[in-house]
């Protein structure tokens, strides 16, 4: 009996996900991204910490992104503690546990900063890397199955000292 719950549970969560990404897709494509986010901008929070680089970092760093969903672009707020000599941040292309290219520069400093406040919007031309040419929904979509990931690069740590995984939080 027990077995039967878990069984229509997992396919009922299933069907929910192929249903929901059955009309952003739809959405996305017949340009009715207007009506979909016409009540509110979808908001995420995803937070930054050491031990999500690879190889993990000890730091006492830790970070916060929040992102919230518009039609034609991704807005960002991004504030992180605790750390010495920032260089730049950025969004990378690649799954947890793995390294990848940057696709998006969030911010860079020309001389090192102590603490993160930085806020923008993200719009499909300032795509990069792999994803330049793309549209925003390729970016949304690699996104959505945790294909993305927030780094933030201090001198001591120029791979990432802190990172926050899309889709994980």
């Amino acid at each position: 009996m027990t077995m039967k719950v878990k069984v229509a549970i997992t396919s009922t969560a299933v069907v929910v996900l192929v249903v929901l990404a059955t009309v952003m897709i739809t959405a996305s494509t017949y340009g009715l991204t207007e009506l979909v986010f016409a009540q509110a901008a979808p908001k995420f929070v995803i937070n930054l910490t050491g031990s999500e680089e690879v190889p993990p970092v000890q730091t006492e760093a830790t970070g916060v992104i929040e992102i919230s969903l518009t039609p034609n672009s991704v807005g960002y707020s991004i504030n992180a503690t605790n750390l010495d000599g920032v260089t730049a941040g950025h969004v990378h292309l690649g799954k947890k546990g793995e390294n990848g290219p940057v696709v998006v520069t969030l911010f860079k400093y020309d001389s090192p900063m102590n603490e993160v406040s930085e806020n923008g919007t993200i719009t499909a031309n300032k795509l990069e890397g792999p994803m330049t040419g793309k549209q925003l929904s390729d970016y949304l979509a690699a996104g959505a199955n945790g294909s993305l990931y927030i780094n933030i690069h201090t001198e001591r740590n120029p791979n990432g000292e802190i990172r926050g995984q899309s889709g994980a939080n």
